[in-house]
């Protein structure tokens, strides 16, 4: 693409390689901690216990990199959203086999699961 982008760093001893994985390092790291506070409750803990805050940080950070692995894994697009979606849609398919009785053909679950539960995924 015809696409530029500036990348500056007030220490002058960096070349310009090492100024860019700074960089993607931060973004990576911003990218995290908003996901975080929007999707897995990073400031939702109201303990002022430094060790039960310290778990409740982690479980939350731990959370969105479990999403981000779950969806490279299957292959999607990684959002936190739609990484919920498909996490939800999969649960709730579960569940309807598991209370209803259901005996299902593996064949047709193994042609149909991903379709299903990535429904929601595509739609948003």
């Amino acid at each position: 693409t015809d696409k530029w982008q500036l990348y500056f760093s007030t220490e002058q001893s960096m070349d310009g390689r090492e100024v860019l994985d700074y960089y993607r390092t931060r973004f990576q790291l911003e990218f995290c901690f908003r996901d975080g506070k929007q999707h897995a409750g990073i400031t939702s803990c109201q303990s002022t216990d430094f060790r039960k805050l310290d778990f409740h940080f982690n479980a939350s950070l731990a959370a969105v990199n479990l999403a981000k692995a779950a969806c490279k894994r299957l292959g999607i697009t990684y959002s936190i959203s739609s990484c919920k979606s498909f996490i939800h849609n999969a649960y709730m398919l579960e569940r309807f086999i598991c209370v209803f009785g259901i005996s299902p053909d593996p064949q047709v679950i193994d042609k149909l699961f991903k379709e299903l539960i990535l429904f929601t995924a595509r739609a948003a």
